[in-house]
């Protein structure tokens, strides 16, 4: 131990204590600490006077009796009697120590001197103690400098749930932060805190605070007072010491202190004073918002990640202080978590789990866009009592971009430590989950399966939860349990199940309420909920999420042969403890090698169906197949496995390659029946399978105005169409096309659009190779007039190319004319091909003066033509009508123009099966 000596150049007298004297900052001294660190006062050589400081700030021995394991030692040592005024000179004081049975004064050990000193600090002989006391350390205690007068400058408490003749709860202030003074009151009335033993368990807390000593009388200033702690006892503990003033008005205010175990400042009923009031903020109405202030767009961001029910106090066995009655709520809030987009949970949370005491929470859905402000009411939960306060009405706001606001208010003072909880809601899934989910097949999770012992219980609050989730039982289908499950089943002590019922196919992605029962209570406790979808194949995907404490999702078994649902050609049977689809006898197929292999190839997706029932009796349940990304599953409809990919957000692993002739889709259905399945023989499936689109365009001459019939034509398996669209518009936005027919003077600017239709945007880009017009329906007759050559705008026209091999979609304009001689028609044809991106560079670059394009080549893929016509324009400025150029048109709606249809054949050949051990 180190002690340094502080030399005063201002003083003259060298004897005076108060000029002369050794620091002595020791932070484990203090008696707020709850500590031992094994220090014993009696193994230091003491010498002189010495000063007390705590980490720098100017400190004093504790005049009030000190538990034990305080102040570092075994025994802490504190003064008996108080400090000594300046005109008091030096005196001596005794010292006494806390006994380890709990009874104060019981050890004496050897008196020291004491000394007040100018500047409001004391100075202290301090002495080897008493070796009889037990590892005895010298105590100290620090209280903050009052700048303001505590009077007119303290926080209003108002909490009723502290009345001497409250109970039931059991509220803990170490779990919150006091700083300064506090004045109390109940219901907005003055009380002030009992100075006599309060009833054990009383004050909603377990130990009872109470003030071991008066209050002090105005002339008294700033008094330091003893707080005794109730339990069994009038003052089974002490507690740490607190400052009290009397002020003008008759009322008191308290230097409140944290405590280091569970206790609760009381107030005394009977202290009551009905003409003292606190004054209170107006409530804010509906009203006080004025039309131009939407709060969608003026509002406070309230981020604070301990009000998410994550850090529930189970599991860090502390909460974070937060009481919303201390807060001046003004206007409206936005909730975020982390940065997170949030919002207030429509659901019960325990107690306990929001950073407060009281977790407060929704009642009732949040609105619509279209509700405007809607007024929703609070509840509170205490302990497993969900609704056990009711707080005042908020108003709530839904905002465009999927959130919404809230005009906060105080929480009524009644609620013991009120918080508004906010969560992270899961947005809805890019990916259908009933293709992209991982498998979860843990016995244990058995509903039917006991904890065992305290070592063998599961948490899956340590789980790293990540998307979807489909439960099984080993190997077998299975779904979350939608009623009570005893304590101590499914592997754990607390067992989570679906407070609710699974959804149908068409109620999409729902959300269910979580229960985990305790050992009295079947929902004891309510975790996150969680979302949940029904499938295609009578089975269910969870997005599994971490709860708020220990506990475990269950399993549930179920009727394995109604959650199968085999059909009519199949039979539902078990093998080797596992339960299956079989084929009956009179569904043996032929084709049983390839399990009855089917495809279908349309536009950039396809599909693949395979029956279940061969699947299965050749070791492969439908639930272990999967494509090339093993997030792709296969769902069972009708007693078939079918599988799906796109070239959208569902490409599955599939490979797209252009071999100068054909594009191709590549893919594969893959198994693995590894062990513990029903043959056990470990086999692999692999089947390939390919859908392959001809490069070679065919033109196909076809009535105009029949669209409709293209467009929803039942395709056959293995073949689909592309559609190619020439459309002329009015306008440069291409917003406006011509209908019916196109009255354009001569030399008017003609925007035309070549749209490709049905493929793939992401991997396709059209690309116009020449366009020309002939005055008769004739692309090869001899007289024409070329508009665009070789991709390129034609010298000998003023022709404007706007888009060209960048998109599905090329366009042009050209300025309107008819052909001389005795020609009174034009028909426009243009040559198109489409272009691989990923393969080629498409976008076409042309030399705007010299009218040819750069370098670079393109890869042709045979093109072909497409036409439109006939033409006949009128010339307004001879005032002479000539006959009308009519365009043929759709009559499909909104697909007013003339086209011609172009089919792209979509081959499916033989698939390539490997089925192999």
């Amino acid at each position: 131990m180190t002690l340094q000596l502080l030399n005063n150049e201002a003083t003259t007298l060298g004897t005076d204590p108060c000029f002369e004297y050794t620091a002595l900052d020791n932070l484990w001294r203090d008696i707020r600490g709850d500590q031992d660190n094994h220090d014993d006062d009696t193994l230091v050589e003491w010498n002189g006077w010495y000063r007390l400081y705590l980490n720098g700030e100017n400190a004093q021995m504790s005049e009030w009796c000190v538990r034990d394991r305080r102040c570092g030692g075994g025994t802490g040592l504190y003064l008996n009697g108080s400090h000594p005024q300046l005109e008091d000179g030096v005196v001596t004081r005794e010292i006494l120590g806390y006994h380890l049975m709990g009874q104060c004064d019981e050890f004496r050990s050897t008196p020291i001197q004491i000394k007040a000193c100018a500047g409001d600090y004391y100075v202290y002989k301090l002495v080897r103690p008493d070796e009889s006391v037990h590892r005895p350390s010298y105590c100290a205690v620090a209280f903050d400098s009052i700048s303001n007068d505590p009077c007119s400058n303290y926080e209003s408490l108002d909490r009723p749930w502290r009345a001497t003749n409250e109970s039931g709860l059991y509220i803990c202030d170490d779990s919150f932060s006091w700083k300064g003074w506090y004045r109390l009151f109940y219901n907005g009335m003055n009380i002030r805190m009992p100075e006599s033993c309060v009833r054990a368990y009383s004050c909603n807390t377990v130990r009872s605070l109470w003030l071991n000593g008066p209050h002090p009388q105005i002339e008294d200033g700033v008094v330091t007072r003893e707080v005794c702690g109730v339990e069994s006892g009038c003052c089974d503990h002490i507690s740490l010491p607190i400052r009290v003033k009397a002020c003008p008005g008759n009322y008191y205010v308290y230097e409140f202190v944290k405590q280091s175990w569970c206790a609760s400042y009381c107030i005394d009923v009977s202290t009551i004073s009905p003409t003292a009031s606190i004054t209170t903020p107006a409530p804010v109405s509906a009203f006080d918002m004025t039309l131009y202030d939407d709060p969608c767009y003026d509002y406070t961001i309230l981020d604070e990640q301990n009000r998410s029910p994550d850090d529930f106090f189970a599991v860090n066995n502390h909460i974070y202080g937060y009481d919303d009655t201390r807060i001046e709520w003004h206007g409206w809030y936005r909730l975020f978590i982390n940065g997170s987009s949030a919002q207030m949970p429509e659901w019960c949370f325990s107690y306990m789990s929001c950073g407060g005491y009281s977790s407060l929470w929704l009642d009732g859905s949040h609105p619509q866009l279209e509700d405007g402000v809607v007024t929703r009411d609070v509840y509170g939960s205490v302990n497993d009592q969900c609704s056990y306060y009711r707080s005042d009405p908020i108003q709530v706001k839904a905002c465009p971009g999927n959130y919404y606001v809230y005009k906060f208010t105080r929480p009524k003072p009644l609620i013991p430590a009120p918080a508004y909880c906010a969560v992270v809601v899961a947005s809805p899934p890019s990916v259908d989950p009933c293709y992209s989910y991982n498998s979860l097949d843990e016995p244990w999770r058995a509903d039917n399966t006991s904890t065992g012992d305290l070592s063998s219980s599961r948490c899956d609050y340590n789980v790293n939860w990540n998307g979807w989730y489909r439960l099984l039982y080993n190997g077998q289908s299975a779904q979350m349990p939608e009623s009570c499950v005893g304590y101590g089943m499914c592997g754990t002590y607390h067992p989570l199940w679906l407070n609710g019922p699974h959804p149908q196919l068409e109620d999409g992605v729902v959300t269910r309420k979580v229960c985990s029962s305790t050992w009295n209570d079947c929902c004891g406790y309510k975790s996150h909920p969680i979302q949940v979808k029904a499938c295609p194949g009578n089975y269910y995907v969870y997005e599994f999420v971490r709860p708020i404490y220990c506990a475990a999702y269950c399993a549930g078994e179920g009727d394995r042969c109604s959650e199968l649902s085999c059909t009519e050609d199949e039979r539902c049977e078990e093998e080797h403890g596992v339960y299956g689809c079989f084929c009956k006898d009179n569904h043996h197929s032929s084709q049983r090698g390839s399990f009855d292999f089917s495809e279908t190839c349309e536009s950039s997706s396809g599909s693949m169906s395979l029956s279940r029932c061969q699947l299965f009796e050749a070791g492969f349940p439908s639930d272990i197949l999967h494509l090339n990304d093993p997030k792709c599953r296969g769902t069972v409809r009708n007693g078939r496995v079918e599988f799906y990919f796109d070239n959208n957000d569902h490409i599955c692993g599939t490979s797209l390659v252009a071999n100068g002739t054909h594009f191709i889709y590549d893919n594969f259905i893959l198994g693995d029946s590894g062990s513990g399945h029903i043959i056990r023989r470990g086999k692999n499936l692999r089947i390939h399978f390919s859908c392959v689109y001809s490069q070679q365009t065919q033109s196909l001459s076809m009535d105009f105005n029949r669209l409709e019939s293209i467009v929803h034509r039942i395709l056959p398996a293995g073949q689909g169409t592309y559609r190619v669209r020439m459309i002329p518009y009015q306008d440069a936005e291409f917003t406006h096309p011509f209908t019916d027919s196109v009255n354009a003077e001569l030399d008017s600017r003609i925007f035309v659009e070549v749209r490709v239709d049905g493929v793939d945007s992401r991997q396709f880009a059209s690309v116009i190779d020449k366009c020309w017009a002939t005055p008769v329906n004739d692309p090869h007759y001899s007289v024409r007039w070329d508009l665009i050559v070789d991709m390129c705008p034609s010298p000998n026209d003023i022709v404007e190319l706007l888009q060209n091999g960048v998109s599905t979609s090329s366009r042009f304009s050209f300025s309107m004319f008819m052909f001389t001689t005795y020609f009174t028609k034009v028909y426009l044809h243009c040559a198109i091909h489409l272009c691989l991106q990923t393969d080629n560079h498409c976008s076409v670059h042309c030399d705007s003066e010299q009218g040819v394009r750069e370098g670079r080549s393109v890869d042709f893929h045979d093109s072909t033509s497409i036409s439109m016509g006939p033409f006949m324009m009128s010339d307004s400025n001879k005032g002479e009508q000539l006959p009308v150029f009519q365009v043929q048109v759709s009559r499909a709606p909104s697909l007013c123009a003339s086209l011609m249809v172009l089919l792209i054949s979509m081959m499916c050949p033989d698939i390539l099966l490997d089925y192999f051990h």
